[in-house]
C-alpha cells in the first residue's frame, strides 16, 4: 500500500528543490495550491496521470517520488554542483601528454603526489631548493583582459627566478590553478604555456593540476601558482661575502612589470580609466606591455655560473632602488622596504662590512613602458625607482676585468646593461645600497 504521507513529503522536497511554491506547482498542474498543499500533508494521493505530470515538472522519476528505496538512494551529483567531471578528466589526460617524458620525473599523475629524481653525482654537498609562487597583483588584471598565458609565463618566471638567484639550478616545475568552470581550452593553453617556459630553461614540466571548484569560483575566475625545485653544489651557491670592492654590477632587462608594482598601476588606471585603451607607440598598447611576462634568467645565471666568475645575483624585485637608495630622497633605516628593492633584507644584511652597492642611475635606461608611466606624472621623479624596477629583473655582479665577457655571455639571451658597482661604504652610514647621478627621463 501507498504511503501517502512519504510521498506527500517528497512532493514537498523535490518541488522545493526546484524553487517552485505549492501556488505555482498548482497553476502548472492547472489544479488549486489546496490540492497540493493536501498531497504534500499526507491527507490524499494525486492521481497516476496527475504523478506523470509532477515528475515532469519537478525533473525526477515516478520511482522516486513512490519507492521508498529510489527515495533512500537519491544523491546529488557533481554535474548539479556546475562540474562537468567527465569534461575535467578529459582535459587533464590531454595535459598529461604536456609532462617531460625524460630527466628527473618519474610520476607525475593529477591528484597525486609527483615523484622525481635528482641527479647529483657530480655534486660533492648538494643543497636542494624549493619556492611556491603566484602572480601577486598583477593577475587580476590579466583574469579581466585574459591574458592568461601571460600570467603563467610570469609566474613560472619568478619561481625560478627565486631559485637562481642563489645560484641555484631550477629542475622541476609543477603548476596549479584553481577554477570554476573556466574554459577548457584556455586552461590547456596555460598548461601549455607553463610547458615552454620549462623547456626554455631545461626545467622539467611535471603538469599542471586543475582543482576545478565551481562552488568557490565563477566561470570567469580562476587563481594560478607555481612551485619549482632546484639543486646546487654548496660550494657553488651564491652568498653577499662573494662580493669585492670593484665587482661592477650589470642589469638585465625584463619584460612587463613586476606583480608587486601592479597596485601602483591600478591606481594609475583608476585616475585615468582611459589608460586601458592607450598606446605607448604608433603600433603598442599600454596594456600588452603592461602584462609582457617577467624574464627567467635560467640560462644567463647557469652560463655566467659556469664560466666560474658570478658573485652575486640579485632579484630586483618591484622596485630598482630602496627609499635610503633614492638619491637623498628619503634618510633613516626605518624606511628600508626590504623584498621588494634591488636587495632583499638576507642579501642587505650580509654584505661585507665597509662595501656597498652603487647604481648609477644615468646608466639606467628608460623603457618605452616606465617612459610612458613617468609622464602620466602621477609619481614624482625623485620617487620613481621606489615603485618601479625600470624593467631591470636581475642585476649580478662580477669582476671588473670579466665585464666584457659577462655582458656577452648575457646577451646571448638578453639585453643587459652595466648600471653601476660595489663600492667602499665612504659616508652612506651603512647603508649597503645608494645611487648617484639621475634618470634621463629626455633621452639625453
Amino acid at each position: 500500500m501507498l504511503d501517502r504521507g512519504e510521498i506527500g513529503k517528497r512532493i514537498a522536497f523535490f518541488r522545493k528543490e526546484k524553487g517552485i511554491t505549492q501556488r505555482e506547482l498548482a497553476d502548472f498542474l492547472h489544479i488549486s495550491y489546496q490540492a497540493v498543499s493536501k498531497w504534500e500533508s499526507g491527507k490524499s494521493l494525486p492521481t497516476v496521470d496527475m504523478l506523470y505530470e509532477i515528475s515532469n515538472l519537478l525533473n525526477v522519476t515516478v520511482d522516486a517520488l513512490l519507492n521508498e528505496n529510489e527515495w533512500k538512494n537519491r544523491e546529488i551529483s557533481y554535474r548539479e554542483s556546475g562540474l562537468d567531471v567527465q569534461r575535467l578528466y578529459m582535459l587533464k589526460k590531454s595535459i598529461m601528454e604536456l609532462h617531460s617524458k625524460d630527466g628527473p620525473v618519474l610520476s607525475s599523475d593529477f591528484a597525486d603526489a609527483c615523484l622525481f629524481r635528482i641527479d647529483t653525482s657530480r655534486m660533492k654537498d648538494p643543497v636542494y631548493s624549493c619556492i611556491l609562487c603566484v602572480p601577486g597583483s598583477k593577475e587580476k588584471l590579466a583574469k579581466e583582459y585574459r591574458y592568461n598565458r601571460e600570467i603563467c609565463a610570469d609566474t613560472a618566471a619568478n619561481a625560478m627566478n627565486h631559485i637562481v638567484q642563489h645560484g641555484m639550478k631550477p629542475v622541476l616545475l609543477k603548476a596549479m590553478v584553481l577554477c570554476g568552470n573556466y574554459s577548457q581550452e584556455q586552461l590547456y593553453l596555460m598548461a601549455q604555456t607553463f610547458r615552454r617556459i620549462c623547456d626554455q630553461n631545461q626545467v622539467s614540466f611535471s603538469g599542471m593540476e586543475i582543482a576545478a571548484q565551481p562552488v568557490n569560483y565563477t566561470p570567469q575566475e580562476y587563481a594560478v601558482s607555481a612551485m619549482v625545485v632546484g639543486v646546487q653544489d654548496r660550494d657553488k651557491l651564491l652568498t653577499a661575502d662573494r662580493l669585492q670592492e670593484g665587482d661592477v654590477l650589470i642589469g638585465i632587462k625584463t619584460e612587463g612589470i613586476e606583480g608587486a608594482s601592479y597596485p601602483f598601476v591600478k591606481v594609475m588606471l583608476d585616475r585615468k580609466p582611459e589608460l586601458y585603451h592607450a598606446k605607448i607607440d604608433e603600433n603598442t598598447f599600454f596594456l600588452d606591455e603592461l602584462m609582457r611576462a617577467n624574464t627567467a634568467y635560467t640560462r644567463e645565471i647557469m652560463a655566467l655560473q659556469e664560466a666560474g666568475f658570478l658573485h652575486m645575483a640579485f632579484r630586483s624585485g618591484h622596485a630598482l632602488l630602496n627609499r635610503e637608495a633614492c638619491n637623498g630622497s628619503y634618510s633613516g633605516m626605518a624606511d628600508m622596504r626590504s623584498g621588494h628593492t634591488l636587495l632583499n633584507r638576507r642579501i642587505w644584511s650580509e654584505i661585507p662590512e665597509g662595501i656597498g652597492a652603487c647604481i648609477d642611475l644615468s646608466a639606467v635606461p628608460v623603457l618605452p613602458l616606465y617612459r610612458f608611466l613617468f609622464e602620466q606624472d602621477m609619481i614624482g621623479e625623485k620617487v620613481f625607482t621606489y615603485h618601479f624596477n625600470m624593467g631591470i629583473g636581475m642585476i649580478v655582479a662580477v669582476p671588473e676585468k670579466r665585464r666584457k665577457e659577462a655582458m656577452e655571455i648575457i646577451g646571448r639571451f638578453s639585453e643587459c646593461w652595466c648600471i653601476g658597482r660595489i663600492e667602499a661604504d665612504n659616508g652612506h652610514k651603512g647603508a649597503r645600497v645608494w645611487s648617484r647621478g639621475k634618470i634621463s627621463w629626455d633621452g639625453a
